[in-house]
């Protein structure tokens, strides 16, 4: 049995992920945002700086080649300690490692993510993703493995003061895990109401009803999130994604993640090569082989090493 579930580290990918500021290049965030992994693996590759070292962790972690998202991010941890955005993203990496190691392994890397977690924190009280995750992981993880309910408490408290919409989600996720599910709706239900960005927090609530089986609520959800005026681009994203895991309306689904694509407001939490991949996934169910290997090819120009990808395509040709 593994000791970390893999929800705690597999929920990282979809939420809360920031660009990080500084010394970043440009050139290559764009990159980043743009989903162009290959071009950005050969603008970083030959750079040794911290923030170079980082952009490249996160290169990797979108491929999702955790080995490699954890070797470099560790180096931009050691070259500069003090950005706590390094510590953050290093300890999503061990995340999502320790979610697919041995449970030996896991429990190693899930106390690095936990330490990377808690030290980011420290370095940015204000951190609201750091806070977020950090919660996160205290919620799923055993004691055993230093997670408690109390603590994830703590720092919705704390989150609290500074984003209270995204207080109610650290408390939903807590009510979920203690099984008081219409304690957890009620906290999801008040986030959306409290947040700036609505359509998020309904798309937080979807993947509630969808990880219950409450399929119909899951797709009204949705429809609600993509009702919401003012919404960002990456909501399609989301909205495709989660109507694809739902099992509901997949011509929908390809439509939004079109939506998305065509935005030109294309970001690092939703690269487009995974958007490819999607609509892939989405053709494959519908039963349009064609249009699926058109977009493995699509999501592969892009990151030409995302082994889902090369998989489905030799699967439909």
């Amino acid at each position: 049995m593994k000791v970390v579930c893999p929800k705690f580290a597999i929920i990282f990918v979809l939420l809360f992920v920031l660009v990080t500021a500084g010394t970043a290049d440009p050139a290559t965030t764009q990159l980043l945002s743009m989903g162009r992994m290959d071009d950005a693996l050969l603008a970083l590759s030959s750079r040794g700086d911290a923030e170079s070292l980082n952009q490249l962790s996160r290169v990797y972690y979108a491929m999702e080649q955790w080995d490699d998202a954890v070797k470099y991010g560790e180096r931009a941890v050691q070259l500069d300690p003090s950005d706590p955005m390094y510590h953050l993203w290093l300890a999503r990496e061990y995340g999502r490692k320790a979610a697919d190691s041995s449970p030996l392994a896991a429990a190693g890397l899930a106390r690095k993510a936990k330490n990377e977690f808690e030290r980011a924190v420290q370095l940015d009280p204000a951190n609201i993703p750091a806070r977020v995750d950090l919660a996160e992981y205290y919620t799923e993880a055993p004691a055993i493995m230093g997670g408690g309910f109390d603590k994830a408490r703590g720092q919705a408290a704390q989150v609290q003061k500074l984003n209270p919409a995204m207080a109610h989600l650290i408390l939903a996720r807590v009510a979920d895990k203690e099984k008081q599910y219409d304690k957890a709706e009620d906290e999801f239900r008040a986030g959306v109401k409290q947040a700036k960005n609505r359509a998020d927090m309904w798309l937080q609530l979807a993947a509630f009803y969808r990880a219950h089986g409450r399929l119909d609520e899951m797709q009204m959800a949705v429809i609600s999130a993509m009702a919401e005026p003012g919404k960002p681009a990456e909501s399609y994203f989301d909205a495709g994604k989660e109507l694809y895991l739902g099992g509901r309306n997949f011509s929908g689904a390809v439509q939004y993640l079109q939506s998305y694509l065509s935005s030109g407001e294309l970001v690092e939490s939703a690269p487009a090569f995974r958007a490819h991949y999607l609509i892939g996934q989405l053709s494959e169910k519908m039963g349009n082989n064609s249009t699926a290997a058109s977009e493995y090819h699509a999501s592969l120009a892009l990151a030409s090493g995302y082994e889902p990808a090369k998989k489905a395509l030799s699967r439909v040709q």
